[in-house]
């Protein structure tokens, strides 16, 4: 009876190890994820990060998303549970610029002609675009390889 108990409650604690590291997976990277990064499972962790660490550049790396410093240090990294959200988020991105330099644009503007207080949001980005993980413009961070906030 008392055998029973110990393999139900290990059989459970198993479960959960199983399930938080699935939550916590990196399955699309190559190769091994430093120790020691903040892991974003969702975009709200992900813009915290951003905001914890606003000299940072989101990049898209090694199957999956890196936030970095500016001396190319990884800050933070999006578990695969985040990866679908922002490979989406950068499909917009590019599809936005490829439309951009058909109609001759070089350049997005931040101007919505909100008046001043959108104008004191705006971004300081020369090509950010309003997003989802843009909450306020101002902690927005840049696609490294795209030059736009996303």
């Amino acid at each position: 009876m008392a055998l029973k108990s110990i393999l139900g409650r290990f059989a459970l604690l198993f479960l959960l190890a199983c399930t938080s590291s699935a939550a916590m997976s990196f399955t699309r990277y190559s190769k091994p994820v430093p120790e020691g990064l903040i892991v974003c499972e969702t975009r709200e962790q992900m813009n915290q990060a951003a905001r914890d660490h606003p000299e940072t550049v989101l990049h898209d790396e090694d199957g999956g998303y890196y936030l970095k410093d500016m001396n190319g240090i990884p800050v933070a990294v999006a578990a695969d549970s985040l990866c679908p959200e922002l490979d989406t988020s950068f499909a917009e991105a590019d599809t936005m610029i490829a439309q951009n330099h058909l109609k001759g644009e070089d350049q997005m503007g931040t101007d919505d002609g909100l008046g001043s207080t959108a104008g004191a949001n705006a971004c300081a980005h020369r090509r950010c675009f309003n997003s989802v993980i843009c909450i306020t413009y101002r902690d927005c961070h840049i696609c490294s390889s795209r030059h736009i906030c996303i």
